[in-house]
């Protein structure tokens, strides 16, 4: 049974409940553990980040809640942090979640991987000619850049840009050139000793049915001897430990016989 969460959000981003009440339904679905990775100032505008000069004031609410709860649950002090995002000092976190959520397009500028799937089609065919491909190689060659910081530990939902794509409308994850991109991403974070999250917050929004990184994907990282970990990215209190019996199905079906997990001030394997 997994008991570990590290990917939730709260009222301090785009989360729908407090983080003591996000602990609250943690405990009552039998976790153990739990991580908040607020979202990191991006360099535009935006409804969905933690202002920089609000930082502070979440830290010390998560380091409050630790204290609070000690004995009952664990309680770390994480952050998603974004490849486009601001530079910004995370070494004050117990871990770093690294993520893209901005595809960057042709000409500058960036367009949403994480809206819908109306923006998903927008952005193929304005920005990239209606070449999928272009924009996951775009998509891919961006998330490459989280194995350049040292801070990060956990790649965020390694193809989120199938969120709104589970029935293959957008993107063909056999397509050479699109295999071609995440392979190439993938080996560059296994090779930087980055831990890949298999991910459940768009099963518990309603978006998909099965968690990503794709089975295909999973076991391409089986094969490369990565390390995986099983989060719920929850953003209300119902998705606290949404489908963590299917992922951990699907990695064991991939072959993984272990998950990377956070105890104290490190990363260690546990056997599933």
């Amino acid at each position: 049974m997994i008991t570990q969460n590290l990917h939730m959000h709260s009222t301090w981003d785009d989360g729908q409940h407090s983080i003591e009440e996000m602990i609250l339904a943690s405990k009552a679905a039998g976790l153990s553990s739990v991580g908040f990775s607020v979202h990191s100032p991006m360099p535009f505008a935006n409804s969905w980040e933690c202002p920089k000069e609000r930082l502070p004031d979440y830290m010390a609410e998560v380091r409050a809640m630790q204290k609070k709860y000690a004995g009952e649950i664990d309680v770390y002090l994480g952050i998603e942090w974004d490849a486009t995002a601001q530079d910004l000092d995370l070494s004050a976190y117990d871990y770093v979640i690294g993520s893209v959520h901005e595809i960057p397009v042709p000409g500058g500028g960036t367009r949403s991987a994480d809206s819908s799937a109306e923006t998903t089609e927008a952005y193929i065919r304005e920005c990239f000619g209606g070449d999928a491909d272009a924009a996951a190689q775009a998509y891919f060659a961006e998330l490459s850049r989280v194995a350049e910081n040292p801070h990060v530990d956990i790649v965020g939902h390694f193809d989120l840009l199938t969120k709104f794509d589970e029935q293959h409308r957008f993107f063909n994850e056999n397509s050479p050139r699109y295999e071609r991109a995440a392979r190439e991403a993938m080996e560059g974070l296994v090779f930087a000793g980055k831990i890949f999250e298999v991910n459940t917050g768009a099963i518990s929004r309603g978006y998909r049915t099965t968690p990503y990184p794709s089975a295909k994907w999973l076991r391409l990282l089986r094969e490369m001897g990565g390390g995986v970990t099983v989060s719920a990215d929850a953003h209300h209190t119902s998705g606290v430990a949404c489908a963590f019996d299917l992922a951990e199905r699907m990695i064991k079906e991939a072959g993984f016989r272990e998950i990377w997990v956070l105890q104290k001030e490190e990363f260690v394997p546990v056997k599933i």
